[in-house]
């Protein structure tokens, strides 16, 4: 009898453990455990009704490699706080949580590149804080907003012209200006810089004779040469002060290619105007536009630079399209038929810049290695051959990039370690190694170090000194150079009383 009872009690024992392990489950069929589960619920019932009303991004700027932003927030009941996630490039910098219902917030981060584009996206989540400070964060309900962030270097350089953005918000510049290219109310040719009639742009560009600037409200002033309504203000007049570009609005940065202007607006679009000869405006005709038309078919672009008759956009995933001009394989499409709509790069991808010269291009990888293609007479495409390309090949020996620059027939790149590279044409001394040997490879340039941004011209280089002072060399018959001479330079020359 004693030996059944405790068969029997063993029995219960082990029902009641089965019937305790069958109500547990172990959470396959739910993917979920209890724990899990009940805190689910818990946050549901908790967050139920909380969103994230509002989320701006009011300022985002980009200045001596700091980023700086700030915007607003505000959360609807039950949510009382917030949890804010900062995104460069989609990767997550920082977060933080602010214990309110609304407010501003602030955001900066350090190691940026001047002419490289970052997208600054900000993600909140409401948040519900109990009496006794305990924090639920409402995953569900997350909000964001994004915004393209440029830098514009400090230092540019046009067909026979330089300019220079100071940090008080100055623009100076100094060679030729036969069309009031230089913008300050003359055509006299200046070998110093003066300055030129606008203040405080964020973004200035030039390539050919008429140069092209961005304030921070968006909107776009030009002045220089117009024969093919490349400044875009319905004319062909030459101005030789700064005009507003009507009709255009919410732009962050713009390229000049020899006779067109491209901009990128802060929605990802892109708006050309002026000569559009081969399709070079990209809007599938060949009509010279004297007023800003759309790029249709492409959006989420991060950068646009344009060179003669063709323009190239990065988007936002890293590759890169092309259209206009292709006689020489500009489109690194494998053909040289010109398009007047954009085209994809095949087999590119990962870039981070680009660049667009005379008649061949440079794209910078996110890895540090920079590609080029196009016409390579000169050895400007730095593969070591003077073989013109229809596709990418990489540049020799170059790592480590962090910003690049083609110009007519020569390549310019500054590595991170503050060093300078050159290679192309040389028969003007724009290589910078004391030579006027022509060179297919990289070269480092010589006495120059701690250097921050890099610029070329038509016939001439230029470097912005972390200490402030610019640095230039190559063609100067216009006082190009601005060390008040008209003196060829074949290494780096110091441009006199001015200091970034």
């Amino acid at each position: 009898m004693k030996r059944e009872a405790n068969r029997s009690s063993l029995r219960f024992l082990v029902g009641g453990l089965l019937l305790v392990l069958a109500a547990c489950g172990d959470g396959s069929e739910a993917g979920l455990s209890p724990v899990e589960e009940s805190l689910g619920t818990h946050e549901a019932a908790v967050c139920a009704g909380s969103n994230v009303t509002t989320l701006s991004i009011s300022g985002a700027s980009t200045y001596q490699g700091v980023m700086a932003a700030s915007g607003t927030w505000a959360v609807a009941y039950p949510a009382n706080a917030v949890r804010l996630e900062y995104y460069i490039d989609g990767v997550l910098r920082s977060s933080d949580e602010r214990t309110s219902a609304s407010g501003t917030w602030y955001y900066s981060s350090a190691g940026f590149t001047c002419g490289i584009s970052h997208t600054l996206q900000v993600r909140a989540t409401p948040m519900v804080i109990d009496s006794s400070g305990n924090r639920t964060v409402c995953w569900e309900n997350v909000r964001s907003a994004s915004q393209i962030v440029i830098e514009s270097c400090p230092i540019i350089g046009g067909q026979a012209h330089s300019l220079a953005l100071k940090q008080d918000g100055t623009v100076w510049s100094w060679g030729w200006n036969g069309f009031g290219t230089l913008g300050d109310g003359t055509n006299l040719q200046r070998n110093t810089p003066v300055r030129s009639g606008i203040t405080s742009p964020s973004a200035v560009a030039s390539f050919g004779n008429h140069t092209m600037a961005v304030k921070p409200d968006g909107t776009v002033w030009a002045w220089g040469d117009n024969e093919y309504g490349e400044l875009g203000d319905g004319t062909t007049t030459h101005r030789y002060t700064p005009v507003q570009v009507p009709g255009i609005n919410n732009v962050i940065t713009v390229a000049t290619g020899i006779y067109h202007t491209v901009a990128l607006k802060r929605d990802g679009t892109v708006w050309a105007w002026g000569a559009n000869n081969y399709g070079s405006l990209g809007d599938g005709t060949t009509t010279q536009r004297n007023t800003a038309v759309q790029v249709p078919g492409i959006n989420n672009v991060i950068a646009v630079s344009a060179g003669f008759y063709f323009t190239l956009a990065l988007k936002q995933d890293g590759t890169v399209w092309a259209w206009g001009y292709n006689g020489y394989g500009q489109l690194a499409n494998g053909t040289t038929t010109s398009r007047s709509t954009p085209v994809q790069v095949p087999g590119l991808s990962n870039v981070s810049a680009i660049s667009a010269g005379h008649s061949f291009a440079l794209a910078l990888k996110k890895d540090g290695t920079v590609w080029s293609w196009g016409y390579n007479g000169s050895g400007q495409l730095g593969d070591g051959t003077a073989t013109t390309r229809l596709t990418p090949v990489m540049v020799s020996g170059l790592s480590g990039v962090t910003l690049i620059a083609a110009s007519y027939d020569h390549a310019v790149a500054l590595r991170q370690d503050g060093t300078v590279w050159t290679w192309g044409s040389n028969y003007q001394g724009q290589i910078g190694d004391g030579t006027k040997t022509q060179r297919r490879t990289p070269v480092q340039v010589p006495g120059l170090g701690s250097i921050t941004a890099v610029a070329v011209g038509g016939n001439h280089t230029m470097a912005a000194r972390q200490d402030g002072t610019v640095w230039t060399w190559g063609w100067n018959y216009y006082g190009q150079l601005g060390d008040g001479t008209t003196t060829e330079r074949l290494s780096p020359v110091l441009v006199p009383g001015l200091s970034l």
